[in-house]
Parts: C-alpha cells; structure tokens; sequence
C-alpha cells in the first residue's frame, strides 16, 4: 500500500483524483505556476528563518528519506527541539517543521507558514502530523502555528522575535482529527483504484490551492 504523507492527505481531502494522480501517475501531473513556485521557495525562506527562534535546535537531514526517520529517533532523545523530525507509522508520514520536548514526556508540534493568519488547511495539516506523531507513540500536548506578523517593522537586522506570531491550535487541530482514521481509511481505498476516479468540477478545484490538474479537468469536460 502506497505511503500517506502530509501532502497526499492534504490533497484527497481537496480531490480523490489528484490524490490518485500523485500516487499512480505523478509524473502526468503539470509542474506547478511559477507564482505558485516563488509561493513555496519563500515559504521555504521562511522556515529557516523561524529556525532562529529556538537556538537549541537540531536539524535532522530530509536528502535521504530512512536516513531521515532513523535520526529522527536518535534525536527524540536529546531533548532538544527538533527541525524536519520525520515520523512514520501506520503507513502514514509526516516531517514535523519544530517538534519540541517540553518538561515531561510530551512534545510540542510547531507548524511554520509564510501566510499573516490560521487557515483551516493549517489546521487539518497539523492534524495529520498530530495523528502520526501519536500513532508513533509520542504524546502530544500542544499544537501551535507559527506565522508573520503583518505589523512587523523591520528596522535593521530582521529580529524574528518580532517578526512572527505563534498561535495555539491544540483546540481546533483536536476537532479536525475527529473522524481522521476513517478519512485515511477511504483514501487508501481510492489509491488501491486500478484507475482514476472521475471527480466533477467544483469549487474544491481552486480551494483551498488551485489544482494543477485543474486545466486538464475542464478540457475534459468541456
């Protein structure tokens, strides 16, 4: 059975066809707008720049997926906030953008996004990496959101302190993983299709991202 990342379950929740793409027929689906692109390489920039709100921090390497996994769990043992943890079980996936020990045995997920503000597909995107870090058997207590602070200033060097808002989601990261086995329960279903599901054309083609399958859909059904 294929593997569910945090992108793949993001992705059927918007379209089962573009969740069987991804799996079945990745390389038949467009590469993204450059808008789209300069979107994720900022986003990019922006998750090395929250990196400097916790100086304690370690970075577990993404090149190599195992490698990834395994130093993840050498590194749950030093308690130390960790960047890019990566967890896997119950063949779900999930890099983790800050996953922080606190005093007991619990840890902290931190989300980091380049948006002003909670977006509700912030929040099922932590939901998943809630739901695989507990399958893994870690225990989590908080759920935040890091994200840039639209009042921020910059007089100088970029002080990150103020450049950044952390929002506690634990609340509304709990309420969206309600039901979230039985999602992952169907999508698996939808991946096992020997061929494409047809999904009209909706609004879930541009919402809450704007499909890249989105041009060839209405070819098809024009």
């Amino acid at each position: 059975m294929a593997l569910l990342t945090k992108s793949k379950y993001l992705a059927g929740l918007q379209c089962s066809k573009l969740l069987w793409m991804l799996v079945k027929a990745k390389d038949k689906i467009p590469a993204p707008s450059e808008e789209v692109q300069r979107r994720m390489d900022a986003g990019t920039e922006i998750g090395i720049l929250a990196k400097q709100l916790f100086p304690e921090g370690i970075d577990i390497p993404t090149d190599d997926f195992m490698r990834n996994i395994y130093l993840t769990r050498d590194g749950l043992l030093e308690n130390a906030p960790l960047f890019e943890a990566g967890i896997m079980a119950n063949n779900c996936y999930s890099r983790i953008d800050v996953l922080k020990p606190n005093d007991d045995v619990s840890f902290d997920i931190i989300e980091v996004k380049s948006g002003t503000k909670v977006k509700e597909e912030n929040i099922h995107d932590v939901s998943f990496q809630k739901h695989c870090c507990e399958m893994a058997g870690l225990k989590i207590a908080k759920c935040h959101l890091c994200f840039i602070n639209n009042q921020y200033v910059r007089q100088g060097d970029i002080n990150v302190g103020e450049l950044f808002c952390i929002q506690d989601i634990s609340m509304e990261v709990a309420e969206a993983q309600q039901g979230i086995r039985e999602r992952i329960s169907k999508m698996s279903d939808v991946v096992k299709l020997s061929s494409c599901p047809s999904v009209s054309i909706g609004k879930h083609c541009g919402s809450p991202y704007t499909c890249n399958l989105k041009d060839e859909c209405l070819r098809l059904s024009a």
